[in-house]
């Protein structure tokens, strides 16, 4: 075999193996975009919007933030008010 030949054998192989994995790619590009499709419309079914999904994070955050601080809060005042009654403070 000539040096052009064994080229050319070698040109084709990498055709031929970059094919297959651009098809492999293109695969997992299609199902990424299927679950990214499911995802969002899962998020709609929850009358959320996926695009504001950070805002809507911040605004929940800052609500359980503050529920446990209260909670927090409400369980010092009931140890206070019970305290006097009680035979080893906590």
């Amino acid at each position: 075999m000539s040096d052009l030949d064994t080229r050319l054998t070698n040109a084709i192989e990498l055709r031929d193996r970059l094919s297959a994995e651009s098809q492999r790619i293109a695969g997992r590009k299609e199902a990424a975009e299927k679950t990214l499709s499911d995802v969002e419309s899962e998020i709609r079914s929850k009358n959320l919007d996926p695009d504001a999904l950070d805002e809507t994070l911040t605004m929940l955050t800052e609500a359980y933030e503050k529920a446990v601080e209260t909670f927090e809060s409400d369980v010092s005042k009931a140890q206070e008010a019970l305290a006097p009654y009680m035979e080893n403070n906590v």
